[in-house]
């Protein structure tokens, strides 16, 4: 952990150099007035939704199940796999990422899962 402080604060006077150079200003003013805006970004509710939401759309599979969706209303999970060419297990796998971050939503009706996309607040950017 110390080793990680001592490198962000080398990190920081590296950058703070740099910015003096390009802007011929004290840096001081403000890298840590972004530094903190960051941290406060990075530990708000929505930045980790969003950040949930880019990870699970971060799998090719799980941005064409998502793609589908968009050009369906609705679809079983079999659907989804005759879509994707995997198993059933594959898209069960993936469907609970996506499930998990909030981009769709599941219902059981008897023995089949049906997913449409999610129509939750917050779906946008931080």
């Amino acid at each position: 952990m110390s080793v990680d402080m001592m490198s962000a604060a080398k990190d920081l006077a590296v950058l703070g150099s740099r910015l003096e150079r390009l802007t011929g200003e004290e840096a001081d003013c403000c890298v840590p007035l972004y530094r903190d805006e960051a941290a406060k970004i990075a530990r708000s509710p929505r930045f980790r939704a969003s950040a949930a939401r880019a990870r699970a759309l971060a799998d090719e599979r799980r941005l064409l199940a998502v793609a589908l969706l968009r050009r369906r209303a609705e679809l079983c999970a079999c659907e989804i796999q005759a879509g994707l060419g995997v198993t059933h297990a594959t898209v069960s796998h993936h469907m609970r990422i996506l499930t998990k971050a909030g981009v769709v939503e599941s219902e059981r009706r008897g023995k089949w899962m049906y997913y449409r996309l999610s129509d939750r607040e917050g779906g946008g950017l931080p």
